[in-house]
């Protein structure tokens, strides 16, 4: 998880964190790889490609199979959720 910016929002724009100054907001990103930390590291990378928050990195959770097949993520790949 990165905390997410407390830009204001366009009408248009996926709702991606708090509205509320000093509530909590995170991005998540969905990854295909099984080891935890290599998923973080993965992640890492990714943003350090374009505008890279800083802030501490978590996993939430495993993706199944199925879930990985209907992301239709390419193994290795990480995409924002």
């Amino acid at each position: 998880m990165i905390p997410a910016s407390l830009a204001p929002r366009k009408a248009e724009a996926r709702w991606i964190g708090a509205a509320v100054l000093g509530a909590p907001s995170f991005e998540y990103y969905n990854v295909a790889i099984a080891a935890p930390n290599k998923a973080i590291e993965a992640t890492a990378k990714h943003l350090a490609k374009g505008d890279a928050k800083d802030g501490e990195k978590s996993v939430v959770r495993g993706l199944s199979a199925r879930e990985i097949a209907a992301l239709k993520l390419e193994a290795g790949q990480v995409k924002p959720a």
